[in-house]
């Protein structure tokens, strides 16, 4: 375990998010336009009851799971990991309990479906 220090000069906004099993934290830059055809993307998991989404595939609306923490695909160092995150809203039934989906695997393994979007963030 290494002894870490940490401070935000920057006042960035810090979250907690789930990457296989662990909770890891992440800081959100904004939202971007990109193609995914060109531009390599991680996959982001937002665990919400209902989400719609436009012709375009961009988000309208989305009634998320208070208190679950979003899920990463891949963190720095891994091969798959880019800083751009595509969002894909997995919906879960009333009775879902925040935070039982903590990784990528659960999600594509929970039977829930998926809407990947073409929203996009750094």
């Amino acid at each position: 375990m290494e002894n870490l220090h940490y401070n935000n000069p920057y006042g960035y906004k810090i979250e907690r998010v789930w990457f296989d099993g662990h909770v890891v934290f992440a800081t959100e830059q904004g939202d971007l336009e990109v193609d995914p055809k060109k531009i390599k993307v991680a996959q982001e998991y937002q665990i919400v009851y209902s989400a719609r989404l436009d012709r375009g595939r961009k988000l309208v609306s989305a009634e998320r799971v208070r208190g679950q923490f979003n899920i990463y695909d891949s963190i720095p160092g891994m091969k798959k990991y880019s800083p751009i995150w595509q969002f894909n809203y997995v919906i879960v039934p009333r009775d879902y309990v925040a935070n039982t989906l903590r990784s990528e695997r659960a999600c594509l393994r929970s039977g829930y479906e998926i809407r990947r979007s073409l929203d996009f963030e750094n």
